[in-house]
């Protein structure tokens, strides 16, 4: 007998989901950055460290490109 439980057996239903609205009020971390509800393409514009590779000058990331193993 086991106790995990037998998923198969579990009957999920699909709900409806809306897309964030985006007009929640930015919040700051501890750190004191204003975290956004919501990112878009503009907010990447400028960033010259995405096409980055870690490794490689200027280091900006970590270990592994997705930080993992």
């Amino acid at each position: 007998m086991t106790r995990i439980p037998n998923f198969a057996d579990v009957a999920f239903e699909r709900t409806a989901t809306s897309a964030p609205s985006g007009s929640a009020e930015p919040w700051l971390t501890p750190e004191g950055i204003l975290v956004k509800s919501a990112y878009g393409g503009a907010d990447l514009a400028g960033l010259d460290f995405l096409e980055t590779y870690p490794g490689i000058a200027p280091f900006l990331r970590g270990p592994y490109p997705t930080m993992y193993v």
